[in-house]
């Protein structure tokens, strides 16, 4: 057994224990690749919450063998989502036994020894040598929902696409005024092209409309300018609906990776408007790439518009006027995915910190929902295929949207993360 020494005390407290109960432990700085098992510190390291996770997913790299037990330790903390990770990994490594141990206290090595045989099971472990599973449960309808004061909305990546769909039907049931953030500008409509959704034939206007301005366009500076037009057409769309359904809205550039650009964002809310009242986190990109072929640029920005998002906000709003917290994770945070290791990490931390949250805020709505594909968003026609195939039915934009606006204003309070969709198989 190998243990890695990312957290020197930890791993050196874990050798002496695990020695006690008769099992011999090297600690090394990486994964040999010649050992069965391994138990990773990177998790229980006082670093960084991006620096732990892509350590952690660059130290399985070296460790991975036909028939080996990789066990990432974490703590049970907020910014904790290792188990996205092994989950991943048991999707991409079949070979492999992955499993994510979450320690709610410090845990001695001999505790952790009686598990060793459960290693492709991710447990919440204690003290005292009990564990908890993960487990889907029942689906409970949410209640009618009540009549509540109207609120003060921020909603992160909700111009556009899904979770704009989201925002509408929450106005619809609630009323308020929302705030829709995002990194694109909203950007006017060009006088002399007319209006189409389409960016292929809007390129080609474009383009017609500046060579008959005596221009000579760049294909890539056509793209860029099509795509802005047609980002600020669809954040202008999404605001008419939110007014049409009776709330107020509207939009404000925010890029929930810049700490900057959020401060400035949320200064601006507090002076207009006051204190937020909901919040929803829709934000996100995805990278999909293999774990060996992972980069650690695109893991960076991964987590930092979903997971290091989240957090910028969190620590410039005050928490405690927040009623409702809605917070858009995948499937593959829940049940792992090709190609999604950072993915389903970021997401699994909102998972985690949507559990911290409602500990501090038991009076509000918080929810963490964990979505199969929807019929768009980043599902685009490749992607639709390759569900279709595999007998995965994409969640519809109407159903989703009511699904989401009712779980949040009227589910039930003790159900904090909610598995959305079907499971894809696991070719």
């Amino acid at each position: 057994m190998e243990v890695t020494l990312a957290e020197p005390a930890a791993a050196h407290a874990l050798q002496t224990g695990l020695a006690a109960a008769g099992i011999l432990a090297t600690l090394v700085q990486a994964p040999s690749g010649g050992a069965h098992t391994i138990l990773f510190t990177e998790g229980l390291a006082a670093t960084p919450m991006t620096a732990r996770h892509w350590a952690a997913l660059a130290a399985s790299r070296s460790a991975r063998r036909p028939g080996a037990q990789l066990i990432f330790l974490q703590t049970l903390s907020a910014d904790s989502g290792l188990e996205g990770l092994a989950r991943t990994l048991r999707r991409e490594w079949p070979d492999v036994a992955a499993a994510c141990w979450t320690l709610i206290e410090n845990i001695s090595g001999d505790v952790l020894a009686g598990w060793l045989a459960h290693g492709a099971e991710d447990l919440w472990l204690s003290p005292d040598g009990t564990a908890r599973r993960a487990a889907l449960g029942p689906f409970i309808a949410p209640r009618p929902i009540p009549l509540s004061a109207p609120g003060l909305w921020l909603v992160t990546g909700g111009a556009r696409g899904v979770t704009a769909n989201c925002a509408i039907e929450v106005a619809r049931q609630s009323g308020g005024t929302f705030l829709l953030a995002g990194r694109s500008a909203e950007t006017p409509w060009p006088t002399d092209v007319p209006e189409t959704a389409d960016l292929k034939s809007l390129r080609g206007l474009m383009a017609s409309a500046a060579v008959n301005r005596g221009e000579k366009p760049s294909p890539a500076g056509i793209d860029k300018t099509a795509r802005a037009a047609i980002a600020g057409m669809e954040i202008r769309a999404t605001l008419a609906e939110i007014r049409a359904a009776g709330a107020e809205a509207h939009y404000l550039p925010m890029d929930t990776s810049d700490p900057v650009s959020v401060e400035a964002a949320l200064a601006t809310i507090r002076q207009r408007f006051g204190a937020i009242t909901g919040l929803i986190h829709g934000a996100g990109v995805i990278a999909d790439r293999l774990v060996e072929e992972k980069t650690e640029a695109e893991f960076r920005r991964v987590l930092a518009t979903k997971a290091e998002g989240l957090f910028h906000i969190l620590a410039r709003i005050d928490r405690a006027a927040l009623r409702h917290v809605g917070l858009f994770s995948s499937a593959s945070a829940f049940f792992g995915n090709r190609g999604q290791s950072d993915y389903a990490m970021a997401n699994a931390i909102l998972a985690n910190a949507g559990r911290a949250l409602q500990a501090e805020l038991p009076a509000a709505q918080v929810k963490v929902f964990d979505w199969g594909p929807w019929e768009g968003g980043m599902v685009d026609a490749t992607l639709a295929s390759h569900f279709k195939q595999q007998g995965v039915p994409l969640i519809p934009l109407t159903e989703g949207a009511r699904i989401f606006a009712h779980e949040l204003l009227a589910g039930d309070p003790a159900d904090v993360e909610l598995v959305v969709g079907t499971v894809w198989s696991d070719t």
